[in-house]
Order: structure tokens, then sequence, then C-alpha cells
């Protein structure tokens, strides 16, 4: 069992599920603002994080491995879940746990989580942002079909139970759910009276950027369209940083999925081969520009490092090829102070390349 327990469950009143660096950052603001000492936590990565800090929890229980996509693929962590279901259901039915802090409620735990807070309502349950997701209109229509199909059935044998989510898949409009802890509130999908934001301060650089280096956030943008949509992003992409003329170009990969074509087609370039997240690299960005696509990391690091230029690249396309239209990605980057740069949709399909 990959897993620590330093004080066991007797001494738990605290469910946390964290799945990234930003709902991870979040977390530690709110325990810090509610007064919560980790030796009363059982924590639950749904993601696979390298964070020290969980395993000073009472409980921390690990993901094992990187998330995957299909399935099939999916079998690989039925053990994984297997054991946070028994974990979850021992610590509900000891009566103890008086807050609950989870990521989103299309997740199996934290769905399980949502029905049994429903009823159980001396228990405060708070939404932690992990992203962008929390900024769009993320819905059943833009997952898989399958996941929806399956979950139940998965549900019902972990011995979990299952509330098909009726609106965002955050849960933010839950009636369970209390709050919705962010570091804004610019086009946060949630009712206004639950969010409670905890800004982050600004930081002082501790290297002087260079006006003439382009730093490259990756995102799994292409998991959610097709190859022709992606690859229009892609070129686009490096279109326009030819047209920038930049010196020196890095890279920085998403901690959790492949690049995509992206990576192929840009010019020649390092890796920023670090663990660390943007937001806590933020003193320390070598380069003065900042750009991606769909990327939560545009709008922290802007928010910690006003100075720097940061950059989306076909927010105007990917919004209608990944997100059924969607576009309120738009309103959080502009209201953050990002720069959008429109590609218009590929030659030959209704508009100019």
């Amino acid at each position: 069992m990959n897993s620590s327990a330093r004080h066991g469950a007797g001494a738990v009143d605290t469910i946390a599920v964290i799945n990234n660096a930003i709902s991870e950052r979040m977390l530690r603001e709110a325990f810090a603002r509610d007064g919560i000492s980790l030796d009363r936590v059982a924590m639950i990565s749904a993601r696979k994080l390298d964070l020290p800090w969980l395993d000073e929890c009472a409980i921390h229980l690990a993901y094992p491995a990187k998330p995957r996509q299909s399935l099939l693929e999916q079998w690989r962590f039925i053990a994984f879940y297997r054991q946070a279901a028994a974990l979850l259901r021992s610590l509900l039915a000891g009566g103890r746990i008086r807050r609950i802090y989870m990521i989103n409620v299309e997740n199996l735990l934290t769905n399980h989580l949502l029905v049994m807070a429903a009823r159980h309502p001396e228990i405060q349950v708070s939404i932690v942002v992990e992203g962008i997701y929390n900024f769009q209109e993320i819905l059943w229509r833009n997952r898989a079909r399958w996941r929806l199909a399956v979950k139940p059935v998965l549900a019902a044998l972990l011995g979990l139970r299952w509330r098909t989510p009726r609106g965002h898949l955050s849960g933010a409009f839950e009636p369970e759910i209390d709050r919705v802890v962010s570091f804004t509130d610019i086009g946060l999908k949630a009712p206004a009276a639950k969010v409670e934001v905890i800004a982050w301060e600004p930081v002082t650089p501790t290297v002087r950027p260079d006006p003439k280096c382009l730093l490259v956030v990756h995102t799994g943008l292409w998991q959610w369209t097709d190859d022709a949509s992606y690859l229009h992003v892609a070129r686009s992409f490096v279109d326009w940083v030819r047209r920038e003329g930049f010196e020196r170009i890095i890279v920085k990969h998403h901690p959790h999925v492949p690049p995509g074509q992206l990576e192929e087609l840009l010019p020649p370039h390092d890796t920023w081969d670090v663990r660390a997240s943007m937001e806590d690299l933020a003193a320390e960005i070598p380069a003065a520009v900042i750009a991606g696509t769909c990327c939560t990391a545009l709008v922290t690091v802007k928010l910690l490092r006003p100075d720097l230029r940061c950059v989306d690249v076909g927010a105007d396309f990917y919004c209608d090829a990944a997100y059924a239209g969607d576009h309120s990605v738009e309103h959080l980057l502009r209201g953050a102070g990002v720069e959008i740069v429109e590609i218009g949709r590929p030659a030959g399909d209704g508009g100019a390349a």
C-alpha cells in the first residue's frame, strides 16, 4: 500500500482530495485560514504528486502513476481506488469527520464524498480550485462517453456511492458544497455567495528576465480536440513564435501528460527540467515572455509576476474545437491581463488561417 500513516485514523477529522499544484496550493492556503493541523488530515492524491509535505498528514494515500485516458488503462488503478474506498468508508463510519476539501465531483472518490455530505450536514465541504477547469463550462459533454457510463458501475463495485453531477463538474453548484476557495473570482464558475478568494501576493523576481527569451508552457489541450484541430493550433503557435523573433526558447512540460505535436514543431529549444510548479518557480522565471494554449499558469504567473508578458495562442479557435463553443476562458485570461493571439480557422474551413 503506497501510503503513509503518522497518527492513524483515530485522530482524523478532515479529509482532503487534491490533484495538482494549484489545488495543493489552494488547500494549503485554506488550511492556514481554517486553522487545520496536518495531524488531523487524511490526504488522498488524485494524481501523482511529488510534494513531501503531504506525508506529514495523519494519513496520505498517494496516487500510484501518471493518469491514463483510455478505458482499458483504468484497470491499473483499481488497487488504488479499492484502498481509497476502504479508507473513506472507515473514516466516515467513525463519525469524526467535520471538514472535507476536494477538487471536483466527477472523480469516483469525491463524488462519494458529495453523496455522504448530503447525509451529514454537519460536515463542511469546500471545493479548492484546481485550474482553468473551474473557469470554463466543463460539463459531461466535455468528457468521453464511456466515463459517465462506467463510473456508476465502478462505484458500486468499489462500495462507493455515486450521484451524477447536475451541472458544472467542479460541483460548485451542488447544494452540499458550502464554499469554493480560489485565487481569483474573475470568471469563476461558482455561486458568488460561496466564493472565498485567497489572493496570491506578487513575488519579487530573483533573476532578470531576458526580453528575447520565450518560455513555452505545454498543456494537454490536444486530448480534447481532433488531430487536425490541434495541428492548426500547434502550427499557428509556431508561426507566432517565429514572428516574434525570440533568440532563446525554453519549454516546460505538463506534469501529467505529454506535449503533443507542438513540441515537435517548435524551433530548437531547451527544456526547463524542473519538477516544481510554475507558481513555485515564479520568482526565478528566466524569460520575459510566457506563452501557452489554455494554460492556468498564464493566469497565475501573471498574478504573481505582473511584469511578465503572458500570451495565450488560439483561444478564439480552441474554445470552439475543444470546448463546444464555450469561450469563458477568454474572460479569465483577459481579466488577468493575459494577451490573446487569435489564429482564426484553418484554410479551407470557412475562414483564414
